[in-house]
C-alpha cells in the first residue's frame, strides 16, 4: 500500500507540473490547422529579408500566417528583429539592447535597402488578414527589462482587429501573459535537450520535459520538430496543441501535418492549411 500511495503521489505531482492551460476549440482555430511563414515569407538571397516589411507583405499575399520576433531597443522601442545582436543580419557587432531605435533604424537588413521594422509598422502592414504568432525575444536579460517589454507588446495589440497569440522561450514571460492578458492564447517555445556540456543545461532539460508548465500553463508547445519527444505526446492528450518549428523541406513537412497540429515553415511553399 505505502508504494501505490508513493506512486499515485508522484503521477499526481507529474501531472500538476506538465498541465498545459485550457483553450477552447474557438481560440484554437485561427492557429490550428495552419502553416504560418517563419519571420515572413522571406528569401535573403532575392532581396527579401527576414522580419522585414516586404517580407510579411508577401506572407499577407499568399495567404500564410506569419511568425515574428519583438523585442526592445535600448530606449525601449519595439521592434520586429530576431537575433540578440546585429551582426548576422546587419553586420554590427552590437547587441539590440546597446543601440537605440534610432541608431537601430540606419541599420539595413542582408545587405538590401530594407530598414527593421517597428512592431506597429508591421501590424499595419498585416493589418489582420492572417493570423500572426508574435515571439516576445527574452534573453540575456532579466525581468525588470521583460515586463516593460510585455506591457509594450500587449499595448500595441490591445486594438488590433486581426488574430494573434504570443509565445517565448522564457517560461515567466509566458506567465507575464497568462496573469496580465486574458483570454490571449499563449505558448512555450521549447528548443529540444541540451547537449553535453552545455551551459544551463538542467535548466534547459527540465523546459524540454515541459516541466515548468506550472508556472505559466500554455495553451500551446511551439517545439523544435527535431526533438519532439513523450512529453509533447503527453501534454497534447491534456489538450494543449503543438506548434512545430522551423520546418524547411516538403518531406519533414509532409510528416508532420499528419501528426502535429501547426507548422511553421522557411525555404518552401506548403499549402496554406494543413491535410490532416
Amino acid at each position: 500500500m505505502p508504494f501505490l500511495i508513493a506512486v499515485l503521489i508522484i503521477i499526481a505531482l507529474y501531472v500538476f507540473l506538465v498541465l498545459p492551460g485550457h483553450s477552447s476549440e474557438e481560440a484554437k482555430a485561427p492557429f490550428v490547422g495552419r502553416t504560418f511563414a517563419h519571420r515572413g515569407l522571406y528569401d535573403n538571397d532575392r532581396g527579401v529579408p527576414e522580419n522585414s516589411l516586404p517580407a510579411f507583405k508577401a506572407a499577407m499575399d499568399a495567404g500564410y500566417g506569419c511568425e515574428l520576433d519583438v523585442q526592445f531597443t535600448k530606449d525601449k522601442k519595439l521592434i520586429v528583429f530576431h537575433d540578440n545582436d546585429y551582426k548576422r543580419a546587419c553586420g554590427v557587432d552590437k547587441a539590440v539592447w546597446e543601440l537605440t531605435f534610432e541608431e537601430a533604424r540606419q541599420l539595413t537588413l542582408f545587405g538590401t535597402d530594407e530598414r527593421i521594422p517597428t512592431f506597429r509598422e508591421v501590424l499595419d502592414a498585416v493589418d489582420g488578414q492572417n493570423p500572426l504568432i508574435v515571439e516576445i525575444k527574452a534573453e540575456k536579460l532579466s525581468m525588470d527589462w521583460y515586463a516593460p517589454l510585455c506591457e509594450a507588446v500587449a499595448a500595441e495589440l490591445k486594438d488590433y482587429k486581426g488574430e494573434w497569440c504570443l509565445e517565448s522561450f522564457h517560461p515567466l514571460v509566458v506567465r507575464w501573459a497568462w496573469k496580465n492578458i486574458p483570454g490571449i492564447t499563449r505558448g512555450l517555445l521549447v528548443g529540444g535537450p541540451a547537449k553535453k556540456g552545455e551551459e544551463l543545461a538542467f535548466i534547459k532539460n527540465t523546459i524540454a520535459h515541459l516541466l515548468v508548465d506550472f508556472l505559466c500553463r500554455p495553451q500551446f508547445i511551439a517545439y523544435d520538430h527535431r526533438d519532439r519527444n513523450l512529453a509533447l505526446r503527453i501534454v497534447k492528450k491534456f489538450g494543449a496543441f503543438s506548434v512545430m518549428w522551423t520546418v524547411d523541406n516538403e518531406k519533414d513537412h509532409s510528416i508532420l501535418e499528419k501528426e502535429e497540429d501547426t507548422i511553421i515553415f522557411e525555404h518552401y511553399l506548403p499549402k496554406r492549411y494543413l491535410d490532416k
